[in-house]
Protein backbone atom coordinates (compact mmCIF):
# COMPACT_ATOMS: atom_id res chain seq x y z
CA UNK A 1 0.00 0.00 0.00
CA UNK A 2 2.65 2.22 1.01
CA UNK A 3 4.66 1.45 -2.03
CA UNK A 4 1.62 2.13 -4.54
CA UNK A 5 0.98 5.57 -2.63
CA UNK A 6 4.59 6.41 -3.30
CA UNK A 7 4.63 5.87 -6.62
CA UNK A 8 1.40 7.87 -7.03
CA UNK A 9 3.16 10.92 -5.36
CA UNK A 10 6.36 10.55 -7.56
CA UNK A 11 3.56 10.40 -10.79
CA UNK A 12 2.20 13.51 -9.79
CA UNK A 13 5.40 15.15 -8.12
CA UNK A 14 6.49 14.76 -11.81
CA UNK A 15 3.72 15.90 -13.83
CA UNK A 16 3.74 19.08 -12.22
CA UNK A 17 8.02 19.04 -13.43
CA UNK A 18 7.10 18.78 -16.80
CA UNK A 19 3.99 21.08 -16.77
CA UNK A 20 6.24 23.82 -14.99
CA UNK A 21 9.37 23.18 -17.21
CA UNK A 22 7.26 23.25 -20.08
CA UNK A 23 5.85 26.69 -19.31
CA UNK A 24 9.08 28.37 -18.57
CA UNK A 25 10.19 26.86 -21.99
CA UNK A 26 7.59 28.51 -23.93
CA UNK A 27 7.42 31.79 -21.58
CA UNK A 28 3.27 31.80 -21.33
CA UNK A 29 1.07 30.23 -18.90
CA UNK A 30 -1.60 27.81 -20.77
CA UNK A 31 -4.43 29.93 -19.85
CA UNK A 32 -2.98 33.30 -21.01
CA UNK A 33 -4.60 34.50 -24.12
CA UNK A 34 -1.29 36.91 -25.10
CA UNK A 35 2.12 37.12 -23.86
CA UNK A 36 5.30 39.11 -24.91
CA UNK A 37 5.44 37.67 -28.16
CA UNK A 38 1.88 37.58 -29.32
CA UNK A 39 1.24 33.93 -29.01
CA UNK A 40 -2.08 32.82 -27.35
CA UNK A 41 -3.16 29.85 -25.45
CA UNK A 42 -4.23 28.72 -28.69
CA UNK A 43 -0.62 27.99 -29.86
CA UNK A 44 -0.97 30.36 -32.80
CA UNK A 45 0.07 34.29 -33.56
CA UNK A 46 -2.53 36.97 -32.68
CA UNK A 47 -2.87 38.74 -36.33
CA UNK A 48 -4.34 42.56 -36.49
CA UNK A 49 -7.25 42.76 -38.15
CA UNK A 50 -8.43 45.97 -37.33
CA UNK A 51 -9.36 48.89 -36.13
CA UNK A 52 -11.22 51.97 -34.95
CA UNK A 53 -11.74 55.12 -33.07
CA UNK A 54 -15.02 55.68 -30.77
CA UNK A 55 -15.81 59.18 -31.52
CA UNK A 56 -19.07 59.48 -30.53
CA UNK A 57 -21.15 60.36 -33.26
CA UNK A 58 -22.19 56.27 -33.32
CA UNK A 59 -22.39 53.48 -31.13
CA UNK A 60 -22.01 50.77 -33.90
CA UNK A 61 -18.92 50.51 -36.54
CA UNK A 62 -17.63 47.68 -39.23
CA UNK A 63 -14.42 46.69 -39.83
CA UNK A 64 -14.05 44.68 -43.35
CA UNK A 65 -11.74 42.43 -43.05
CA UNK A 66 -11.50 40.15 -46.30
CA UNK A 67 -10.32 37.64 -48.01
CA UNK A 68 -6.60 38.43 -47.65
CA UNK A 69 -6.27 37.75 -44.11
CA UNK A 70 -6.85 34.25 -44.52
CA UNK A 71 -9.14 31.66 -41.94
CA UNK A 72 -9.23 32.45 -38.28
CA UNK A 73 -11.10 30.53 -35.64
CA UNK A 74 -11.30 32.75 -32.22
CA UNK A 75 -10.98 36.75 -32.52
CA UNK A 76 -10.58 39.06 -29.77
CA UNK A 77 -11.00 42.79 -28.81
CA UNK A 78 -8.31 45.14 -27.18
CA UNK A 79 -9.00 49.06 -25.92
CA UNK A 80 -6.77 51.88 -25.28
CA UNK A 81 -7.48 55.24 -24.47
CA UNK A 82 -10.94 54.70 -22.74
CA UNK A 83 -13.48 52.45 -21.44
CA UNK A 84 -16.03 50.80 -23.68
CA UNK A 85 -18.82 49.23 -23.25
CA UNK A 86 -19.10 46.56 -25.71
CA UNK A 87 -23.07 44.96 -26.27
CA UNK A 88 -22.71 42.65 -28.99
CA UNK A 89 -20.49 42.07 -32.22
CA UNK A 90 -21.32 40.25 -35.67
CA UNK A 91 -18.68 38.16 -37.31
CA UNK A 92 -20.12 37.99 -40.79
CA UNK A 93 -18.06 35.29 -42.95
CA UNK A 94 -17.19 35.51 -47.05
CA UNK A 95 -19.44 32.32 -47.19
CA UNK A 96 -22.35 34.41 -46.66
CA UNK A 97 -22.97 33.16 -42.94
CA UNK A 98 -23.07 35.37 -40.09
CA UNK A 99 -22.73 34.60 -36.00
CA UNK A 100 -24.04 37.09 -33.35
CA UNK A 101 -22.12 37.18 -30.31
CA UNK A 102 -23.35 38.85 -27.33
CA UNK A 103 -20.39 40.68 -25.10
CA UNK A 104 -21.59 42.52 -22.44
CA UNK A 105 -18.75 43.23 -20.73
CA UNK A 106 -16.92 46.95 -20.21
CA UNK A 107 -13.40 47.28 -20.87
CA UNK A 108 -11.38 49.44 -19.20
CA UNK A 109 -8.58 51.35 -20.99
CA UNK A 110 -5.61 48.88 -21.90
CA UNK A 111 -7.87 46.04 -21.36
CA UNK A 112 -8.88 43.13 -23.47
CA UNK A 113 -12.18 41.04 -23.93
CA UNK A 114 -12.23 37.64 -23.53
CA UNK A 115 -11.00 35.31 -26.45
CA UNK A 116 -14.16 35.02 -28.45
CA UNK A 117 -14.23 31.30 -30.21
CA UNK A 118 -15.71 31.44 -34.03
CA UNK A 119 -18.16 28.73 -34.31
CA UNK A 120 -17.62 25.59 -36.53
CA UNK A 121 -14.53 25.85 -38.85
CA UNK A 122 -11.67 28.25 -39.09
CA UNK A 123 -13.41 30.85 -41.73
CA UNK A 124 -12.25 33.64 -43.74
CA UNK A 125 -14.21 36.84 -41.87
CA UNK A 126 -15.28 39.13 -44.29
CA UNK A 127 -16.48 41.66 -42.08
CA UNK A 128 -16.83 42.70 -37.92
CA UNK A 129 -19.74 44.60 -36.61
CA UNK A 130 -19.51 45.83 -33.13
CA UNK A 131 -22.11 47.65 -31.60
CA UNK A 132 -20.77 49.39 -28.00
CA UNK A 133 -20.80 52.61 -25.84
CA UNK A 134 -17.88 54.60 -24.10
CA UNK A 135 -17.87 56.08 -20.47
CA UNK A 136 -16.50 59.05 -21.33
CA UNK A 137 -17.96 61.21 -24.04
CA UNK A 138 -14.66 63.67 -23.98
CA UNK A 139 -12.14 60.88 -24.67
CA UNK A 140 -11.65 58.83 -27.97
CA UNK A 141 -10.72 55.05 -27.36
CA UNK A 142 -9.44 52.59 -30.02
CA UNK A 143 -10.70 49.38 -30.50
CA UNK A 144 -8.29 46.88 -31.88
CA UNK A 145 -9.37 43.21 -32.85
CA UNK A 146 -7.46 40.48 -33.46
CA UNK A 147 -7.62 36.89 -34.67
CA UNK A 148 -5.93 33.73 -34.82
CA UNK A 149 -5.72 31.37 -36.86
Amino acid sequence: MLRKLSALVLAFTLVALVNSAAQAQYGRDVHADHGKNGRGAYGGQWTLLGQRHIDGRADNDKIDIGRDNGKFRAIQFRVEGGTVMFDRIRVRYLNGESDEISVRNQIEDGGKTRIIDLPGNRRVIESISMWYGKRNWHSRPTVRVYGIR
